[in-house]
C-alpha cells in the first residue's frame, strides 16, 4: 500500500511540474513591448509608402514656441516608384535643379535634364504628402521656356497665394527630422513688428500667416521658420502692405535671424506689386540627411520658388537654386 501512495505521488508532481511549464512557459520566448516606439502606417500616404516612427528624446526648445518641449522623432520609408538616377528638384513651371554629389546645379534656359520620362516624383510641401509621376524633359511657361516635365497630379503642389512645394524624382525619406506647425505665443508676432519697423511700417500686431518648428540638421536644436503677412487679395500693392519671411534660430546664447524673403509697401512710389511669400515645404532635397527650405513667392499672375540650404550656424541658410513664371 505505502509503494502504491508513494508512486501516485510521484505522478501527481509530475503532472504539476507539466502544468506550471505551460502556463509560465520559457521567458526567452515571451515577446516584449519596447516604451516609447511604435510602428504605423501613414494615413493619407500613397498606398507603397510605409513608414516607421521612433520616438526619441525630448528636443530643445525654439525662440517664441507656445509648448516648451516636443518629442523629436525620425522616420524611415520604404518607396516603391521609378526613381530617377539623379534626382531632380521640379515645380510645375519649370525645374530647378539638382544636387550633383558636391554642389547644386542650377536649371538655365536650354539645359538637358538628367532624365528620360516616366520617374516617380515625391511632393514636398507642408502638410501634403503624395507620389506623382512626371512626363520626359520638355518646355514650360512660354515664352520664358523653362525646361521641365509635366506632372500628372501638379494641382497637389499648391496654388498661388501659396503655401506651393516642389516635386523631387527621389526615394529617400523627405522630412527625416522634427518638423511641425506651431501656435505662436507672441513671440514671433512681436520680432516680425521690429522687423517691419526697421523697414518703415508701423504695425503694431503683424499677422502670422505661418509658424515652423524644425530641426534641419538633426542636431536637436530646433529652427524657426515665420512669415508674418497682410496683403491685397489680387497682390496689386497698397501701401501697408507686407509679407515677410524669416528663420530664427538659437547659436549658443545668442538667437540669430536670417530674412528669407520680404516684401514691404511703405510709399506708393514702390512698385505696383506686393509678393506674398510662403514656406513651401521643409525636406531633404540633396539627400544628405539634412533639411531644405523651398520659399514660395506669389505676385499678380506670377508664381516663383527657392531652395535655401542651411549651412551652418555661422552662414546660416542660403538660397541655392530657384525657378519662377510670370509676367
Amino acid at each position: 500500500m505505502m509503494n502504491r501512495a508513494a508512486w501516485v505521488l510521484a505522478v501527481l508532481f509530475v503532472v504539476l511540474v507539466v502544468v506550471l511549464i505551460f502556463m509560465f512557459g520559457d521567458e526567452e520566448g515571451d515577446s516584449t513591448t519596447v516604451p516609447g516606439e511604435t510602428t504605423t502606417s501613414v494615413p493619407g500616404s500613397t498606398p507603397s509608402v510605409d513608414a516607421t516612427t521612433t520616438t526619441g528624446q525630448p528636443a530643445t526648445t525654439s525662440p517664441g514656441e507656445s509648448t516648451t518641449t516636443t518629442a523629436g522623432t525620425t522616420t524611415t520609408a520604404g518607396l516603391e516608384g521609378n526613381w530617377a538616377d539623379t534626382p531632380v528638384v521640379v515645380a510645375g513651371f519649370g525645374a530647378l535643379g539638382w544636387w550633383d554629389g558636391t554642389g547644386w546645379v542650377q536649371v538655365e534656359s536650354g539645359s538637358d535634364l538628367p532624365l528620360s520620362g516616366n520617374e516617380s516624383y515625391q511632393i514636398a510641401r507642408v502638410g501634403v504628402r503624395a507620389i506623382t509621376t512626371g512626363s520626359a524633359p520638355t518646355t514650360l511657361c512660354e515664352p520664358l521656356a523653362n525646361p521641365g516635365v509635366v506632372l500628372d497630379n501638379e494641382e497637389v503642389l499648391g496654388d498661388i497665394p501659396g503655401p506651393y512645394g516642389v516635386a523631387i524624382s527621389a526615394p529617400w525619406e523627405l522630412i527625416p527630422h522634427l518638423f511641425e506647425e506651431i501656435e505662436d505665443d507672441g513671440t514671433n508676432a512681436a520680432f516680425a513688428g521690429e522687423l517691419l519697423a526697421e523697414r518703415g511700417l508701423d504695425v503694431p500686431d503683424p499677422v502670422i500667416k505661418q509658424l515652423i518648428r524644425a530641426d534641419l540638421d538633426g542636431d536637436g536644436v530646433n529652427e524657426v521658420l515665420v512669415v508674418a503677412e497682410d496683403v491685397t487679395q489680387d497682390l496689386m500693392a497698397e501701401v501697408g502692405d507686407y509679407s515677410i519671411a524669416f528663420m530664427r534660430s538659437t547659436v549658443g546664447d545668442d538667437v540669430q535671424t536670417a530674412i528669407l524673403g520680404e516684401s514691404v509697401i511703405v510709399s506708393e512710389d514702390q512698385a505696383p506689386l506686393v509678393y506674398a511669400l510662403s514656406i513651401g515645404a521643409v525636406a531633404d532635397l540633396s539627400g544628405d540627411g539634412k533639411m531644405e527650405i523651398v520659399v514660395s513667392a506669389a505676385h499678380y499672375e506670377g508664381i516663383g520658388v527657392e531652395v535655401w540650404e542651411w549651412i551652418d550656424d555661422n552662414q546660416g541658410p542660403t538660397p541655392q537654386i530657384s525657378m519662377g513664371c510670370g509676367v
